[in-house]
């Protein structure tokens, strides 16, 4: 069975911060949509994946981890 808390909600609304107090709390896999938003690079976010890469990256990220939180949204991105 697999436990998914997910937080969303304005930009600096501190969405992140409660995610990481439930991650030290509770156990979870803190997972960040900003870190499927964009291939690794120097500076961030130079390059951006599709919405379909973002999806299957996060699922399987998901698939690994037992209980997650999960911040942000990749909601209403419907760029390519």
């Amino acid at each position: 069975m697999i436990n998914i808390i997910h937080i969303f909600g304005a930009s600096g609304s501190g969405i992140t911060t409660l995610a990481r107090a439930i991650d030290e709390a509770f156990g979870y896999t803190h997972l960040d949509t900003d870190d499927y938003f964009g291939t690794p690079t120097d500076p961030p976010y130079m390059t951006k994946r599709t919405p379909y890469e973002r999806q299957e990256l996060l699922k399987a990220d998901i698939a690994k981890n037992e209980k997650c939180v999960i911040s942000g949204s990749l909601c209403g991105r419907n760029d390519s």
